[in-house]
């Protein structure tokens, strides 16, 4: 066998790993196998669908033959991976034919391992699990020693670099995920038998993981404000994921394969043909088609979830955001639900049939666990989210930032799944967000014109000007403060859009004589408990527990539901804090009752490091949606005005709540949805995400016109070529 380690080295046997992708679930002679759990995981396996192998294995109809089913594949893959045995005669060919078929084998294992140590096999057996575990253990150990003992390349250790180089990806390595993976790797020794440390090492941190911890625990449930590395939060016990176009721009940027698969997949797409004779004319249908490509494996690693939870509290969607230029027109944007959720089912029809085999077929196949991100910019949103909801789609509200406009739109969610449920419809999961670190920035770009307006009138403004200028100079937004027309522009253009988010010298030297260091600090450390506080009020009108029962009543008057309908409907709505700042963000609004956040990957790093100070306890957080703050925090920031357009509620809203039954005072100066669009939040946000969508379309219309062009411009070239030929023989023939 030495031999052979001759003809595939380990650098080309790590190229062969890297590059595989798994086969089409679709095809000649391509079926599931319904019968025997064991052959279908199998069969799966042989065509690199080694996560959708592991997943068919995540149901609780197992119990009781778990033990039975992977010992099954365990004989049968074992077959298939001694047969795979690397000789020295082989073909190049069937050399990496059967490097995949061992690459397969261990990719089925390991996946099985890891999930029935996450939280995603919490519904099986726990002595089963580890029964399974300890069987596979046992297996891969013995093909590490095989392959060891037939030469000096490994397919096992291939494996486990694509693994682990898979989720630095994640971010660009700034992630909870890539970090991960990042120790996880220093703990290996790649000389040695590696594949029993690394599942050592990825349980320890699956099972210290914070997020494992507080989900365990029920205190809170959580999802993941990105579109990749999904899959290893999931075992964390993540069961959401939030995309919008920054997102899915970020996903084709952080993974290179995406743009691949899109050039590969568009092609039989059936409008291709339409696409490719007017790609500009089509930008916006080959974005939707880019983006929800880029969002099916994001589908595929919470469908066991979706199912699992469909019973209890929901969960296990992605939500997906639809076109921002569209977001104030009602038509349009269901027009883009119905296609989103059209193509969405057509991909889970195919994919469900293998996950499913074999199971009772009790649960709705093909339902998209897709919730439609609404962006609450206009008063359009009220009817699309009442719409869509009606439909049974879900909705996840965005660009939202206020209690009132918070309030609005769960009534209108309310209302749409009230429509549904009377026609025997069953609400899939949905979301309010509150973008808290959004509205915090915006309060502290508020109170910085504040500030330099203060500071204009003590030094006059050539000195004021001055002062913004070298902050400029310091914080690297010269080019945009010299573009500014007029102080107070350039005071925006030198502050806005977090350029400020902490307190730093320059800032304090800037603001000399209007501020002190003190009272910068005082501000930064008040206004960043501004979204908790709005998080804290519009989660305690809806579901604290003095106030679920009245909202029950009204829902069962206003609706004529029945009292389980009205409380299944209240309990599918999750409040969703987002856009964090920092850790105390997430530790200060958990709770176990109608509460998922969403965190962002860098984020979730810091609430993980957070938690290992010895100095954190994680029960001085338990139930932390219902703390206070001192009444001096509320006092200074009521000296805001666009704090009290987003703390308070307006006069209709107060009418609503006093008919549910709901105490408190919640002021009148809240804005309406008429002037929604005009709140700075609002404004900046949509700005971002209209440039990003821009942006991303261009990029797909580059990708997509690098795949259409070719035919035209081979047609040109075989003109040319019969031209020249012509040509040729015309010369001849003179």
């Amino acid at each position: 066998m030495a031999k052979a380690a001759k003809v595939l080295k380990q650098e080309q046997i790590e190229q062969i790993v890297a590059a595989g992708q798994p086969e089409r679930l679709t095809g000649p002679g391509k079926h599931p196998i319904p019968g025997d759990h064991a052959a279908h995981v199998v069969q799966l396996a042989g065509w690199g669908q080694a996560t959708l192998a592991a997943d068919h294995l995540l149901f609780p109809e197992l119990n009781g033959s778990l033990s039975g089913v992977v010992a099954g594949v365990i004989r049968q893959l074992n077959i298939r991976f001694v047969g795979a045995h690397l000789a020295s005669e082989d073909s190049e060919a069937e050399l990496a034919r059967k490097v995949r078929q061992r690459r397969y084998s261990y990719e089925t294992l390991l996946e099985m391992a890891i999930n029935f140590i996450g939280l995603e096999s919490r519904w099986l057996n726990g002595a089963e699990r580890g029964q399974a575990v300890g069987s596979i253990r046992g297996t891969l150990a013995e093909w590490e020693a095989r392959e060891a003992a037939e030469g000096q390349t490994s397919v096992a250790v291939a494996v486990v670099r694509h693994f682990l180089s898979r989720l630095k990806l994640v971010q660009k390595g700034a992630s909870m995920a890539a970090k991960t993976a990042v120790r996880i790797e220093q703990a290996l020794d790649f000389n040695k038998p590696v594949l029993l440390a690394f599942l050592d090492k990825a349980q320890a941190e699956i099972e210290g993981n914070i997020y494992t911890r507080m989900v365990r625990e029920g205190r809170c449930r959580f999802g993941n404000d990105y579109a990749l590395g999904l899959r290893w939060l999931r075992h964390l016990g993540f069961e959401q994921v939030s995309t919008n176009p920054v997102l899915a721009a970020l996903a084709y940027q952080d993974d290179p394969t995406l743009a691949q698969i899109f050039q590969a997949e568009v092609k039989s797409h059936p409008r291709f043909a339409v696409w490719k004779a007017r790609p500009a004319q089509y930008g916006d249908e080959i974005a939707l088609y880019a983006t929800l490509l880029a969002l099916w494996d994001n589908l595929h690693v919470y469908r066991p979830i979706f199912f699992n939870l469909a019973k209890e509290s929901g969960g296990g969607v992605v939500s997906f955001q639809l076109n921002p230029n569209i977001a104030h027109l009602v038509q349009e944007s269901i027009r883009d639900v119905f296609a989103a959720f059209e193509s969405a089912t057509e991909d889970l029809r195919v994919y469900d049939d293998y996950l499913l085999a074999g199971y009772a077929a009790t649960r709705e196949r093909a339902r998209p666990n897709v919730v439609i991100k609404v962006a609450a910019s206009s008063r359009a949103a009220r009817e699309i989210a009442r719409t869509i909801n009606g439909f049974g789609f879900g909705s996840n509200i965005t660009v939202i930032y206020t209690a009132g406009q918070e309030v609005t739109m769960i009534l209108e969610e309310l209302a749409g799944m009230a429509s549904a449920i009377k026609k025997g419809i069953v609400p899939t999961q949905l979301y309010m967000t509150n973008m808290g670190g959004r509205f915090e920035s915006h309060l502290r770009e508020v109170k910085l014109e504040e500030l330099f307006g203060a500071l204009k009138k003590t030094l006059g403004e050539a000195e004021a000007l001055k002062r913004v200028e070298q902050l400029a100079a310091a914080n690297g937004t010269t080019p945009k403060v010299d573009q500014a027309r007029g102080y107070e522009a350039k005071v925006l253009a030198a502050t806005r859009f977090g350029s400020q988010r902490t307190i730093d010298p320059n800032l304090i030297a800037a603001l000399n004589g209007v501020a002190s260091e003190g009272d910068l600090k005082t501000w930064e450390d008040i206004i960043g408990k501004s979204g908790t506080l709005v998080a804290r009020r519009v989660w305690g009108i809806f579901f604290s527990e003095e106030n679920r029962g009245r909202w029950v009543d009204y829902l069962c008057r206003k609706h004529q539901l029945t009292k389980e309908q009205a409380g299944l409907i209240l309990s599918r709505v999750c409040y969703l804090p987002a856009s964090k700042r920092k850790p105390l963000d997430t530790y200060w609004t958990l709770t176990g009752t109608n509460m998922v956040h969403t965190e962002f990957p860098n984020h979730q790093e810091n609430v993980r490091k957070t938690a290992e100070d010895p100095a954190f306890t994680l029960a001085d957080y338990n139930e932390s949606i219902t703390g206070r703050f001192p009444p001096e925090v509320l006092d200074k920031l009521n000296t805001i005005r666009d704090f009290r357009k987003g703390y308070e509620l307006n006069a209709e809203l107060k009418r609503v709540l006093r008919e549910a039954g709901i105490e408190g005072d919640f002021g009148t100066g809240g804005h309406t949805p008429e002037q929604w669009s005009e709140f700075g939040s609002v404004e900046k946000t949509s700005a971002e995400f209209t440039a990003a969508y821009d942006k991303f379309r261009d990029d797909m219309l580059a990708l997509f016109k690098g795949v259409a062009k070719p035919a035209r411009a081979a047609k040109r070239v075989a003109k040319k070529t019969v031209k020249a030929s012509a040509a040729r023989k015309r010369t001849a023939r003179r």
